[in-house]
């Protein structure tokens, strides 16, 4: 028992130090993919077919790049978009770069479009503008810095930019690191239901062992009552030999005493004097001589049968004496027993007398143990409810870490934006010190004086003496002086700060979500222009197919953005006039929304198509046309088309039918047929 509980508290410990090991590992992986969420966030908020979204550049070398592409990463890589790369080869003629610079395109993953651009880009650790650079050809270093062939230099170049770069970078390395982190909890997670296994395995060990006690215990006592029991069957035989003994004794006295009675009666037969007298004392002494034969028969029966019974008494005895050993060799195991019971009955005593004030203590202590009982289980409660609240923390401490993951990236942005107008404002006082050099031929600090102005001006004594009376009489209204007034302005300021930070803060972010949103929008409406009018052309084409002639065409209207217009659909068919749909029969707006919808497919494939019963409004010529389309839909485009109608002529132009049938009332099963399979089996009857 020992033994097992000494094992439940090594696994016990093996499991807290595993918990605390997986708590780790859990938190390190919640990190990372918190990280990994916010970091994906922020990278796949940028849409379009941008050329940074297909550039990865290798770590350490973001800025490099960045700085190198500036704004061109922002143009489209395919498509008919103002800004693109249509990408160039690499020609013989093109100058190699000076000795000692990299490749740029050696540290950067990109498409085949700007390899011819990222060739003519040397990095180098170090600028200092001795390095001589051929037409086309840039410079710039791991830092950010810049300098092209015509001598233009800059730094801090494409922040922004560089900060997505880093953060597909770091994304990158979190997903590498993931696997380990998943991995590390596993492990955690499997030494811990391992040490619980021990630690079940030594409870029932402990159980087991506990139970073999009892058993051994319930033994002993057993042992002790068939002692008791021996004891007494001794005791009893040792009552019957004595009654045998003595019976014995007095069967032996009183033969003696028959054998003596019948010597007496031959020695008076023999004295006898004649025969008269004789034969009156023979008949006496014959009657007294058979009584006596009598009472010696009697008692001969009776010596026989004491004789049997002292043989069979002889032979009980000699069992009991058997027996008897048999009892001494057991009683001495008994008094072995006994005396080892009377130890332990000594030591019981001894114990017991230590323990007769062990209820007390064992009362006082139960109710101690309930009481932390009690104590632990509002612990536990207090516990558990402290670690809802950690891990509500904790998940407020992911989102927090996200937010300022978040702003972290807004404040490079807003930094390098800083940065950014620094330089310009830098560059204008510059031009301002220039312009005035050559304008007033001084420095901007001398300008006032150059100028003639008068800092300083003497005043009437009077008016000063009138100032002073009324700004002493303000002093006096306003009372004494309040000493804390300082520090109340220095918390007023800072809180000024404070708030002028975060308005100018607000207002960057304002502007950037104004640029976002105007962003959006321009992406927006270029790409509902260019589907507007794929789905127009396709419209006009199936338009003029179905009706064998006529026109149609897709209208923009009530607004001039296309994002806040609405559409209306004209139509033409042969011999009518132009107007809206919503002014045509029932047969011919069916046939324009097929158009419509087969335009759509045309301009973006679905894998599948449901038409339910647009046959419905059409005579049998138009659901031939229909049908025809239907044909050269299939035949143009992957998409299957499942069409629910009851027309005839519709399911015979069909390659497959599905149906319900009823055959008995109640029971109905879908049927199918092939017709094409249909077709080939007739041409080959």
């Amino acid at each position: 028992v020992g033994a097992a509980e000494a094992g439940r508290q090594q696994a016990a410990a093996a499991r807290d130090a595993a918990e605390s090991e997986g708590a780790a590992a859990r938190a390190a992986l919640a990190a990372l993919q918190s990280e990994a969420q916010a970091l994906r966030k922020a990278v796949e908020g940028t849409s379009g077919d941008r050329a940074i979204n297909h550039l990865k550049a290798e770590t350490g070398y973001e800025h490099a790049l960045a700085a190198a592409l500036g704004d061109d990463l922002d143009a489209a890589l395919e498509g008919e978009a103002a800004r693109r790369w249509a990408g160039a080869d690499k020609q013989a003629g093109d100058p190699p770069l000076p000795a000692g610079c990299t490749p740029l395109s050696e540290h950067v993953t990109a498409p085949a479009a700007l390899a011819r651009r990222l060739a003519q880009i040397g990095v180098v650790t170090e600028d200092d503008g001795s390095i001589a650079l051929a037409v086309g050809q840039r410079l710039v270093t791991r830092d950010g810095q810049l300098r092209r062939w015509d001598g233009f230099v800059a730094t801090g170049l494409g922040a922004a930019a560089a900060e997505r770069l880093i953060r597909v970078n770091r994304l990158a390395e979190i997903e590498k690191a993931s696997p380990g982190a998943e991995a590390a909890v596993t492990d955690a997670q499997a030494r811990i239901d391992a040490a619980l296994r021990q630690m079940q395995e030594a409870r029932e060990a402990a159980d087991r062992n506990r139970r073999i006690e009892a058993e051994a215990n319930a033994a002993i006592r057993e042992a002790g009552r068939e002692e008791d029991a021996a004891n007494v069957e001794i005791e009893r035989l040792d009552i019957r030999r004595t009654g045998l003994a003595e019976r014995v004794a007095q069967a032996d006295a009183d033969l003696a005493d028959a054998k003596q009675a019948a010597a007496e009666a031959e020695a008076v037969v023999t004295a006898l004097p004649d025969a008269g007298a004789t034969q009156a004392r023979v008949a006496a002494l014959r009657e007294k001589a058979e009584a006596a034969q009598r009472a010696l028969a009697e008692l001969r029966a009776e010596a026989a049968t004491h004789a049997r019974a002292i043989s069979a008494d002889k032979q009980r005895a000699e069992a009991a004496k058997k027996e008897s050993a048999d009892w001494q060799v057991r009683a001495a195991d008994a008094a072995r027993r006994h005396e080892d019971m009377g130890r332990r009955i000594a030591e019981a005593e001894v114990e017991a007398a230590e323990l007769a004030d062990a209820p007390e203590r064992l009362a006082a202590a139960v109710e101690a143990l309930e009481t932390e009982s009690i104590a632990a289980a509002e612990a536990a409660e207090a516990a558990a409810a402290h670690e809802r609240q950690a891990e509500e923390a904790l998940r407020e401490t992911e989102k927090k870490l996200a937010d300022a993951g978040e702003a972290l990236a807004v404040a490079r942005e807003a930094r390098a934006g800083a940065v950014a107008r620094h330089e310009n404002q830098e560059s204008r006082r510059i031009e301002m010190g220039r312009i005035s050099g050559e304008r007033f031929q001084c420095p901007p600090p001398l300008l006032p004086e150059q100028l003639g102005f008068d800092e300083g001006s003497i005043r009437d004594a009077s008016i000063e003496s009138t100032e002073k009376d009324r700004l002493s009489a303000e002093r006096e209204r306003i009372g004494p002086v309040n000493l804390v007034a300082e520090q109340e302005l220095a918390e007023l300021e800072d809180s000024r700060t404070t708030n002028q930070a975060e308005r100018e803060e607000l207002g960057l972010a304002i502007n950037r979500l104004r640029g976002s949103i105007g962003s959006l929008n321009r992406e927006g409406r270029v790409r509902l222009l260019a589907a507007f009018e794929a789905v127009n052309g396709h419209f006009r084409s199936l338009f003029t197919t179905l009706f064998e002639g006529g026109q149609a065409h897709l209208e923009l209207i009530d607004s001039d953005d296309p994002l806040e217009a609405g559409l209306e659909i004209m139509a033409q068919p042969p011999g009518k006039k132009l107007s809206a749909l919503t002014l045509l029969s029932g047969g011919e707006q069916a046939l324009t929304a097929v158009a419509l919808i087969f335009a759509l497919f045309l301009t973006n494939p679905a894998p599948i198509c449901v038409l339910d019963e647009v046959d419905a409004p059409l005579d049998d010529a138009n659901i031939e046309r229909f049908c025809d389309l239907l044909d050269r839909m299939t035949a143009e485009t992957d998409t299957r088309y499942l069409i629910v109608t009851h027309n005839a002529v519709t399911m015979s132009r069909m390659h497959r039918l599905f149906g319900v049938t009823m055959i008995e009332k109640g029971i109905s099963r879908l049927v199918s047929v092939d017709l094409g399979g249909a077709e080939r089996l007739l041409a080959a009857e």
